[in-house]
């Protein structure tokens, strides 16, 4: 398999995504090649300056970059030869097998949509995040793809959650929940509780509702919410989860505490791992007729290396075939009502 590679995606490109490919071709568990999009002159000399060769590798230039504050649609129009646009249109000639940029998440998914197209039956892509607990992840979707959801677009969320897990954790019916402000079944915004209506209907493995404190721990596998909740959801973990770390640290430096500190040391270096989203590599995006990685726009080498060996599974797996089955499958027995197409604002 051919992995492709957005060279100058993320705060700290391109160095972090060469890096990253380096240390995955190094790896004996890598069975991919790795192609390289952006400035062909830039990247020949930052893999000189590492003197790295390797088969496996190749370059394909790209003269233009999607920055940040680009426009996703007007970026999409009028830089035909980012380093971006260039990596998913390989991907859809079939020249290259998954995609992978740490660059603005809204412009990969307007790229990937518009480049790749939509799998039948979803209406809408979704961004999944795993959020880690004691005893493995719960998936958390959308986290930023749809900020404004119509019930049907929940259900699709669901479904296409549900494959992903099971691919990853091969757990056959994973359990899928739906994120509310409470257990209770009168509990929920009207979004909500017409979502549930539809999930109940399928062939899911639908547990109910969820609440906020349930992301992390084992009750779910898979919590479905709408992009702008999911979003929330996943900027505060990570906020909350530094802080915590700091003001632990801080507290631990004092002269007083620091033979206690050197005790616990490598429980807190563990726990750090635990939720450092450079272990993660990065999100799915899911919906889209190809496999699309969004990563962290911090991303470390580290995390453009698990990126790549996250689409080496991914690919593996055949998850695109996958979802399209069950996705037909699925909705076959599913008939949407009016409002399941409505985004519902009361």
């Amino acid at each position: 398999m051919k992995i492709v590679v957005d060279t100058m995606g993320g705060d700290n490109a391109p160095f972090i995504n060469i890096e990253g490919a380096i240390q995955y071709l190094n790896d004996p568990k890598s069975k991919g090649e790795v192609i390289l999009v952006g400035p062909e002159t830039l990247i020949r000399q930052e893999l000189q300056s590492r003197s790295f060769e390797s088969p496996q590798l190749h370059i394909q230039h790209a003269s233009e970059v999607v920055t940040m504050d680009d426009s996703p649609t007007r970026s999409y129009r009028e830089k035909k030869y980012s380093s971006m646009r260039v990596g998913i249109e390989l991907v859809k000639s079939g020249e290259g097998d998954a995609f992978i940029s740490a660059g603005s998440t809204g412009a990969a998914m307007t790229y990937s949509l518009l480049c790749l197209g939509r799998i039948p039956g979803v209406d809408k892509p979704a961004i999944g995040a795993f959020m880690p607990h004691e005893q493995g992840a719960t998936l958390l979707l959308d986290v930023g793809a749809v900020a404004l959801a119509r019930p049907k677009n929940l259900l699709q969320f669901g479904i296409m959650g549900s494959i992903v897990y099971s691919k990853i954790s091969k757990k056959k019916s994973p359990r899928v929940a739906l994120m509310s402000n409470g257990e209770e079944s009168e509990k929920g915004t009207p979004l909500v509780r017409e979502a549930k209506r539809l999930l109940k209907a399928s062939n899911l493995n639908f547990q109910g509702y969820a609440e906020g404190r349930d992301i992390f721990n084992n009750k779910f596998d898979v919590i479905i919410t709408d992009g702008f909740t999911g979003n929330v959801a996943l900027k505060l973990a990570e906020s909350t989860f530094k802080t915590l770390f700091s003001m632990i640290k801080s507290r631990l430096d004092r002269p007083s505490r620091r033979i206690g500190a050197r005790l616990i040391k490598p429980v807190f270096t563990e726990l750090i791992g635990i939720f450092d989203p450079n272990n993660y590599g990065g999100s799915p995006l899911l919906g889209v007729k190809g496999i699309s990685l969004v990563a962290h726009g911090s991303s470390n080498e580290r995390a453009i290396k698990n990126a790549l060996f996250e689409a080496q599974h991914l690919v593996n797996s055949n998850l695109i075939e996958t979802i399209e089955q069950e996705i037909t499958a699925s909705l076959s027995s599913i008939t949407y009502k009016d409002i399941d197409e409505e985004i519902i604002y009361h």
